[in-house]
């Protein structure tokens, strides 16, 4: 059955016919008018220019019929694939031929790809046949794995990836020997996703382990956050607001501390003061107790859009009902132990009770802090105290705490530049620009000049793409920086990103790119070669030439 590989939504294509189309009839006229010559010498003159232009409409068109002869399917094992696990998929995909990078010489109509362990020059032998990719990931080792490679000081850094486990084991992600978050693998392969508040500035690194065994180092880089205005509205101010109003002082945020005294008498200080900025001014978020959740300062901080975190609560589920009726917020708690208080690690305890869970509901990681979202953010803290992480010296925990918290309540992100790592050299990598302003057409990074494309759903997003040459920390914009990873660093990942490159970019320019569905399932086609082509057309064209010569 002859089939066509005509594609009949390019307009291109069928401009092609339609001039062909106007050229048989240009030539019928001009025979049918000549009036010097038989009609004998008509139809054949007709018939030579006929077969010229069915040959020109066959070219165009590209018939083409299912192969006679066998299709040849090989598996190309890779080298890290053991010899055991070759043979039986060779036998569950009926593929008879094995072959490695080493021996692939003849030429296939499909090659299933067992593995990701191929170098460059035999990915680039494959643009013929058609592929099928079945990754193998080596036993214990992160094969494919995601994070933001730029971020804020607060922001939530998300860590996805798969790793295929031997055994039921934990796998960790630490900062300086301290934990940040852990997932908890069964034996075979896992998807993991890891998160923690980034509250450092700058250039950072931390650990992947899997049961105490580093597997490798994750970089990124965190920018800080624009400060915040953060006022303390407290009928009783102690060590804890005290300690916690100068840590945030610390971090550059401008702090103001308002208590009252008696009846006519406040007392109000403000930590790194603005000049210029009134102390009336609506702060960006207020720090209280419950018992002011009904005052006039929380409910206009909640109905400008701000956010709003509870602390001190005595009595939680009377708290929370007070709280829930003054700002439309809808806590509920469930009590978890009969003590008074349950100890979370061993400087920080917490109430007995957690959050029940809620659609508008945003808890805080490994801490029971939770915040809803109304009109603005309202949270609620069950910590009992945390200054004790401070006065102990571990300052690290009683950071990553606030920070988490902070992370929940504070507004998102301002526009800028986002980058997913790991971050090869030599491969293609997408760079995204959020803006409420007018886009740039180009960017300037890692010494070369990229376009980005603004989305079109999005006026205020752009993607551009960029390749690294470079291995190490590279400057990006004005302030910022990447790190670009070094060949040995995740070489499973670095390889399932090329093979997975490669698969993509074959499925849009490969042989299979052109074809129908109907084509795709017929199998093998054979076709007539450029060559044939041109030798027919020019035995045409020869024809005609010799034709008016020939008496």
């Amino acid at each position: 059955m002859i089939q066509s590989n005509f594609d009949v939504t390019s307009g291109i294509n069928w401009a092609i016919l339609v001039a062909l189309g106007l050229l048989l009839s240009i030539q019928a006229w001009f025979i049918l008018r000549n009036s010097r010559i038989s009609r004998s010498r008509k139809i054949v003159r007709a018939g030579l220019n006929g077969l010229l232009w069915l040959l020109m409409v066959g070219y165009v068109v590209q018939p083409i019929w299912p192969s006679i002869r066998p299709a040849r399917h090989a598996l190309l094992v890779g080298d890290a694939v053991p010899g055991a696990v070759a043979r039986r998929v060779s036998d569950s995909l009926h593929i008879q031929e094995r072959v490695n990078g080493r021996n692939l010489t003849a030429l296939y109509d499909s090659v299933t790809l067992l593995g990701q362990d191929f170098p460059v020059p035999t990915l680039s032998r494959l643009c013929r046949p058609n592929l099928n990719w079945i990754p193998y990931p080596e036993r214990d080792n992160v094969w494919d794995i995601r994070w933001k490679g730029l971020l804020r000081q607060g922001e939530m850094q998300r860590v996805t990836g798969q790793i295929w486990s031997a055994t039921a084991q934990k796998l960790t992600l630490q900062y300086a020997g301290h934990p940040l978050d852990s997932a908890v693998l069964h034996a075979g392969p896992n998807t993991f996703a890891l998160a923690f508040p980034v509250f450092s500035v700058g250039r950072t690194q931390t650990e992947l382990a899997l049961n105490g065994k580093p597997l490798d180092t994750l970089r990124f880089f965190s920018s800080r956050v624009v400060p915040l205005t953060i006022r303390f509205v407290l009928n009783n101010p102690d060590f804890e607001s005290k300690t916690l109003a100068d840590w945030l002082g610390r971090q550059g945020h401008r702090v103001q501390l308002a208590a009252t005294l008696s009846t006519n008498s406040r007392s109000q200080v403000t930590i790194n003061a603005t000049p210029g900025v009134s102390a009336n001014a609506t702060p960006d978020l207020l720090i209280t107790d419950p018992a002011n959740a009904g005052s006039a300062s929380v409910r206009n901080a909640i109905a400008g859009g701000k956010s709003v975190l509870f602390l001190g609560l005595t009595t939680p589920e009377v708290n929370c009902r007070a709280i829930n009726q003054a700002l439309g917020s809808r806590f509920q708690l469930r009590r978890v132990s009969t003590e008074a208080l349950v100890k979370l690690s061993p400087m920080l305890t917490a109430l007995p009770f957690t959050f029940s869970p809620a659609l508008n509901q945003f808890p805080v990681t490994a801490y029971p802090v939770a915040m809803q979202q109304t009109s603005g953010r309202v949270g609620v803290s069950l910590l009992n105290e945390t200054f004790p992480l401070q006065l102990s010296g571990d300052s690290v925990a009683y950071a990553r705490l606030w920070h988490a918290v902070l992370a929940r309540l504070q507004a998102p992100a301002q526009p800028g530049l986002h980058v997913d790592a790991p971050i090869f050299p030599r491969i293609r990598h997408s760079l995204i620009v959020n803006s409420p302003l007018l886009l740039p057409p180009t960017l300037h990074i890692l010494g070369d000049t990229i376009r980005v494309l603004p989305s079109p759903i999005n006026p205020a997003s752009a993607t551009g793409y960029f390749t690294a040459a470079q291995s190490g920390w590279q400057p990006l914009a004005d302030s910022l920086a990447i790190w670009v990873e070094h060949d040995p660093a995740w070489r499973e990942v670095r390889q399932q990103r090329l093979v997975s490159h490669y698969i993509q970019a074959h499925q849009v320019y490969g042989p299979k790119a052109g074809q129908t569905e109907q084509q795709r399932l017929i199998g093998p086609v054979d076709k007539l070669p450029n060559w044939a082509w041109l030798l027919l057309l020019g035995v045409g064209l020869s024809a005609l030439w010799i034709e008016p010569k020939v008496e």
